[in-house]
């Protein structure tokens, strides 16, 4: 190789870094781009969820609300009670869960602890809540009908 040919290929290789840095520089360009409109799509979303969340969460609250022993004591099925009530726990503590995620993306810090609290887990222990549901509801019934036939068959 004579040193015409070398000084064309180190041309034709700075030529290829220049090119290269170039395209290099164009695409981390589009990326920070994307990265910013993202981040801004994140926002708008985190905005609306945070002036919502509460109204979810209320909502989950009301449908979990009743309790086990009530809703056995209406004639629902005591594990199907139970369950329910833990499944509503869980999806308001995901709501919450993600409004403090979701406070730190808009505010660069962490709520304070009353934000959006997570409600505290226990231990489930099914076997002893279907026993309280279960044991409420029959007292509750058996007091229902003690009312009935003190009505009925006792002079008032």
């Amino acid at each position: 190789m004579t040193a015409i040919d070398i000084e064309k290929a180190r041309k034709a290789a700075e030529a290829a870094t220049a090119k290269l840095a170039e395209a290099e520089a164009i695409e981390a360009a589009r990326q920070a781009e994307k990265t910013t409109e993202r981040l801004e799509r994140q926002q708008e979303k985190d905005t609306a969820f945070l002036s919502q969340w509460e109204t979810l969460d209320a909502e989950l609250q009301e449908v979990g609300s009743k309790s086990a022993a009530d809703a056995v004591y209406e004639g629902a099925d005591p594990i199907a009670a139970v369950s329910h009530f833990w499944v509503e726990r869980a999806k308001r503590n995901a709501i919450r869960s993600h409004a403090r995620s979701a406070y730190y993306r808009l505010h660069g810090q962490h709520p304070d602890d009353v934000f959006a609290r997570a409600l505290p887990e226990r231990d489930m222990r099914i076997a002893d809540r279907l026993e309280e549901a279960i044991y409420k509801a029959s007292m509750r019934h058996g007091a229902d009908l003690a009312d009935k036939l003190a009505a009925e068959w006792l002079v008032q």
